[in-house]
């Protein structure tokens, strides 16, 4: 197997398995984040502010809906909603795994923190900055304190399971 189909297998199955890893984290840190800092329910109503309640509300399913509204003038149903949104979503953690191992493994040190840095910035470049500016999500400063805890722990969780995953490929392909 040459070295681009490698690293192509590798980015797309580590993108997916941290992209799954991330949605099983989110609810419960919901929870810890809610316990430990109750937000009001004028919080929870911003967009992109609870996952486990009202998905259709997070920044991929007000993307879709977005897109389907301009295009064909109606709103997407529920289900169509929810099946868009888990598309974003992977599609997304799926580019964000290809690009990280290309980068990773010509820069050694991108994958030095293992993974947490990566996790780090892909929560900036997205929920703390492009997607707050497309209004996909409230601004970051008006976000509840428990939005911090799933929101950005999540994406650390992704970020140390898109390098575990991505060491464990390299083993064995």
């Amino acid at each position: 197997m040459n070295t681009l189909t490698k690293t192509l297998i590798t980015g797309v199955a580590a993108g997916l398995f941290a992209s799954w890893i991330k949605s099983i984290a989110e609810p419960p840190l919901q929870k810890i984040g809610e316990e430990k800092f109750p937000p009001s329910d004028k919080e929870l109503k911003l967009k992109g502010a609870d996952v486990t309640n009202q998905p259709e509300n997070m920044p991929p399913a007000v993307l879709a809906n977005s897109v389907a509204e301009k295009i064909s003038g109606h709103r997407l149903s529920k289900e169509e909603t929810l099946a868009s949104m888990k598309a974003i979503h992977y599609g997304l953690g799926t580019a964000i795994g290809v690009g990280y191992v290309l980068i990773s493994e010509r820069y050694a040190k991108i994958s030095s923190c293992e993974g947490i840095a990566a996790g780090g910035i892909v929560w900036a470049m997205t929920h703390g900055s492009v997607v707050p500016a497309f209004g996909l999500q409230g601004k970051v400063g008006a976000m509840p304190k428990s939005w911090w805890v799933w929101e950005f722990g999540s994406h650390l969780i992704f970020g140390i399971a898109l390098e575990q995953s991505r060491k464990v490929l390299n083993k064995i392909l």
